[in-house]
């Protein structure tokens, strides 16, 4: 293949690239508009998606759950000689099972685990789950912050701030890439809209009450469990982008290494042998 070609075929798949980027963003961007939609609904349906083991929260618990065993997967798929970058997946894999389990009470209510529930006197929430207890919430928190705090800060940091930083600098990114997976930025734009969704809503409603049908659950109760799927989705979006791209760079790597050694290969054939009947 001569030059030119190799450029158009470069541009072309470069523009195809980029149209899929949109037609993805379009699509996901929708999707998370739409999530938002049960905070006008009725009651019944607000506590279907948004209330304890509603429709959200498992949905939460399940995109980190996938999110955990795709960096589980990649540590034996993934050829890396980094041991840093390995061992980020194992750190990633480990916290986002943790983040899995805790979304769910680790199966308390699902197993009736009640019984067996050890920590239920230090737990606000009398749940098994670590994020819940007095030392990390209420008047006795030794954090200023909470769980869903710090998880808003690192969807930011790992889906939008690591990525746009590499983006921008290409040194950062020979630094950061060899011992931590570099998210692609594109899909960081939904944790920002999902962001920008959430405080919208709560305006929204703060300015226009009647608009909110639900007796019980505060209004941010039902935005905020929106926004931890819409955050999580976002990642898991990310994640599987990021492990795709490595894939594909892998297989080509492979076949421009395969095409290679025929190359040399073939460049060590003496001239006129293929004339003499040799089978090479």
């Amino acid at each position: 293949m001569n030059t030119p070609n190799i450029i158009i075929n470069g541009v072309s798949s470069h523009m195809k690239q980029q149209k899929t980027s949109i037609l993805f963003l379009i699509i996901a961007a929708i999707f998370i508009g739409i999530t938002f939609l049960p905070l006008f609904a009725s009651e019944r349906i607000l506590d279907l998606f948004a209330r304890e083991d509603g429709v959200f929260e498992n949905l939460t618990a399940l995109y980190l759950f996938v999110i955990a065993l795709v960096f589980g997967v990649a540590l034996f798929y993934v050829r890396t000689s980094s041991l840093l970058l390995k061992l980020s997946y194992t750190g990633l894999a480990l916290l986002f099972f943790l983040g899995a389990g805790e979304e769910i009470s680790w199966g308390e209510r699902i197993f009736h685990w009640e019984d067996h529930n050890f920590i239920r006197g230090v737990n606000v929430q009398e749940e098994l789950t670590l994020h819940n207890l007095k030392y990390f919430q209420g008047e006795e928190s030794i954090i200023p912050v909470s769980a869903s705090q710090l998880f808003v800060v690192f969807a930011f940091i790992f889906a939008v701030l690591i990525p746009l930083a590499c983006t921008i600098s290409p040194r950062i990114n020979q630094f950061v890439a060899p011992r931590f997976p570099v998210l692609p930025l594109y899909p960081g734009v939904l944790v920002v809209l999902t962001y920008i969704f959430q405080k919208l809503m709560l305006r929204v409603l703060s300015m226009v009450p009647a608009l909110y049908q639900h007796p019980t659950m505060p209004i941010p109760q039902g935005v905020h469990e929106i926004r931890e799927h819409g955050f999580t989705f976002a990642l898991l979006a990310s994640v599987i982008i990021y492990f795709s791209r490595e894939w594909a760079a892998k297989k080509a790597a492979d076949s421009q290494a395969i095409s290679n050694q025929m190359t040399n290969l073939g460049s060590r054939i003496p001239v006129g042998m293929e004339h003499k009947g040799e089978k090479i």
